[in-house]
């Protein structure tokens, strides 16, 4: 690969790890991207096809490159179960579900993955309102069950984020977050990311129940 295309790889991968490009987001035309980058559309296809292989990205023919791996077959199932789910639901599939994900990431985790999960967490705790929050968040834990490299789990877990857009979801979560919740997470989601930065799978595994359970908590005080 000769330097240009390298030098482009590496911007490229960058932007995908380091959230400038959200998960299932489209990414510019390939003009676009040739000029801002420097290369040609051959060498662009060339660095595509090696973030590809790395999950990074994901192609669809006539329609354009997206940021994340590609989405599982019957992914779209979710759609009906969106309206008929509440945030009690989704804690206990959560529950059932995303502390295993941390242990599994805690094993298989790319540096890369590594490193945007300690960003995403970064830029959740440095957020000053609620929906640049609740991004960030769903971005940490998106960036978990990616790590798992499970194409069932991560389309499970996609259905998942799709409901926590739900208007119920955000209603509740105004109800309890506080600054010292906000602080408290900011510990937990450490916690998770120190455990998996060192393979620790067990300790992921416990850190993120322990997260989960404390954020159930929160949302059952606001049906009180």
């Amino acid at each position: 690969m000769q330097s240009k295309t390298k030098s482009a790889l590496e911007t490229l991968r960058e932007r995908l790890t380091n959230g400038h490009y959200a998960l299932g987001a489209r990414l510019p035309s390939e003009r676009s991207l040739c000029a801002a980058l420097g290369i040609s559309r051959s060498g662009l296809r060339k660095v595509l096809s090696r973030l590809e292989a790395e999950d990074l990205v994901w192609r669809h023919v006539g329609k354009g490159t997206f940021a994340g791996p590609r989405p599982a077959l019957g992914s779209e199932s979710f759609r009906i179960v969106t309206s008929k789910t509440n945030p009690l639901e989704i804690m206990e599939a959560r529950l059932m579900l995303e502390p295993h994900i941390a242990a599994a990431a805690a094993q298989r985790a790319s540096f890369q993955e590594i490193e945007r999960l300690a960003l995403c967490a970064k830029r959740n705790h440095e957020a000053n309102d609620l929906e640049t929050n609740e991004k960030w968040d769903v971005l940490f834990h998106e960036t978990l069950v990616i790590a798992t490299r499970n194409s069932l789990l991560i389309a499970l877990y996609g259905g998942i984020s799709k409901m926590r857009l739900s208007d119920e979801w955000c209603l509740r979560k105004q109800q309890w977050i506080t600054p010292e919740n906000w602080e408290s997470f900011k510990k937990q989601h450490g916690s998770v990311v120190q455990a998996v930065r060192e393979r620790d799978e067990a300790g992921a595994e416990k850190a993120m129940h322990e997260h989960l359970i404390s954020v159930r908590q929160h949302i059952q005080s606001t049906y009180l």
